[in-house]
């Protein structure tokens, strides 16, 4: 049986500060990144400059939990984008709930009698008429938008003009509103002019935090995640201080990634003031969420030491935190090398058991008088020889047989006995 189709609901996001302090110039970033974390709510996000966003969530509520939920989801989103004081209002039409978010905030209307009952006593200066169209709707003593709706309509808008009537019109869904919705992005830019001109990181540390809100919240709705993000702190004079943010996996998760830049921008030192933050994200991967597990499992999480090593490299650099891997030498100690924990895995090479603890220079072991090895006693050999003989292309070259031997006390033990003169033996490492 097919979904039923849910109506339009479309969730007005107005702006006040921008339109009683900002320009519009400066304004437009503003609603783009709040537009591009609504897409965390929805696939269709519009601008209405130069104060309002629209996000269609109809059919979004059954997805987040109803009304109540992507209510308190839009509010903490907001706040986190340092917009606290964000009206929100929803009704079928745009223009309805923009009306309502900018008289009413908080109303959430789902039919349009609803809406219409709603928008007869708001005033009609929210229609935005020019200051001749105000003078002619005091003329004409019409101050609410019900006075208006009782009007003929063809009069009224011979006298004010088509531009409030349509505005009306389009908010009771009388007039058709075609929207023109953000298309998904490739790549995240965000820009961020600070308060004021500061030095100190942490100022710029609450800029760069509502820029990777917005990320977070496009890279949601797009089911995406990166792995590499660049931060750009601008100065006055002088080019920009530029940081890169990496991880291990493709991630989305906004505490960690604020983590990370915190720590970044501990270790940066600023050569002048700074006046404004960009974060640039070029390219946006498949992210691959993790899931639970019906039963509890111990031992390491893979999600929580891929989470320290970031924050360690963060912290402390790449250079200071490596992992260890094998290399395709048949020398013992030199099979292995230190390797960033970014590098992809190399595929193990096929080899025989090696001891877990191999020491750094291999140990003489004394020999009885029928030539067998001695450790704490003689050593009985259980397997062997393996015969290891390379090293010649560096002057390093070794010819050995190695056995795995037991000791009186019982522990297994790595041994050689050199295939040169003077033939001795030698214990190189411990299995148990």
């Amino acid at each position: 049986m097919p979904e039923p189709q849910t109506s339009p609901l479309w969730l007005a996001v107005h702006l006040p500060t921008l339109t009683a302090e900002a320009p519009s110039a400066s304004a437009a970033p503003t609603l783009e990144q709040i537009a591009l974390w609504g897409l965390e709510l929805t696939h269709q996000a519009s601008l209405e400059p130069p104060d309002t966003v629209f996000l269609e969530v109809g059919g979004s509520q059954r997805l987040f939990g109803g009304r109540a939920a992507i209510q308190q989801r839009a509010q903490e989103g907001l706040r986190e984008l340092g917009q606290p004081r964000a009206a929100l209002a929803a009704a079928p039409t745009p223009q309805g709930a923009r009306l309502l978010a900018r008289a009413s905030p908080g109303i959430w209307l789902t039919d349009r009698q609803s809406l219409r009952r709603a928008l007869m006593p708001l005033p009609c200066h929210l229609l935005d008429p020019t200051p001749a169209q105000q003078s002619a709707l005091s003329t004409l003593g019409l101050t609410r938008l019900g006075d208006c709706l009782r009007m003929p309509r063809s009069g009224l808008r011979r006298r004010i003009g088509d531009p409030p009537i349509r505005t009306l019109e389009q908010a009771l869904g009388e007039r058709p509103e075609p929207r023109r919705c953000i298309p998904p992005p490739q790549r995240y830019r965000g820009r961020l002019e600070l308060p004021a001109p500061t030095a100190a990181t942490q100022a710029t540390g609450f800029a760069l935090q509502r820029l990777l809100r917005a990320l977070v919240g496009m890279l949601r709705g797009l089911d995406a995640g990166i792995q590499q993000a660049a931060v750009a702190l601008e100065h006055p004079d002088g080019p920009d201080t530029r940081l890169t943010l990496g991880f291990l996996r493709p991630t989305r998760d906004l505490e960690h990634m604020a983590h990370i830049a915190r720590h970044r921008l501990e270790r940066q030192a600023l050569p002048d003031v700074a006046t404004a933050v960009r974060l640039e994200a070029d390219q946006l991967l498949p992210y691959q969420g993790t899931s639970g597990d019906l039963f509890e499992r111990t031992g390491a999480d893979g999600e929580a030491v891929r989470t320290l090593s970031e924050r360690l490299i963060a912290r402390l650099g790449a250079d200071c935190v490596q992992r260890l891997a094998t290399y395709p030498d048949p020398r013992p100690e030199r099979a292995w090398c230190r390797l960033p924990l970014e590098h992809p895995d190399r595929p193990p090479a096929a080899t025989l058991p090696r001891p877990v603890w191999l020491l750094p220079h291999p140990r003489r072991l004394l020999s009885g008088e029928g030539g067998e090895p001695h450790w704490g006693g003689p050593l009985c050999l259980e397997a062997g020889p393996e015969r290891i003989e390379s090293g010649w292309w560096d002057d390093e070259d070794v010819a050995r047989d190695y056995y795995v031997a037991r000791a009186p006390v019982g522990s297994r033990l790595w041994v050689y006995r050199d295939r040169r003169p003077p033939y001795g033996w030698h214990l190189h490492g411990f299995f148990a």
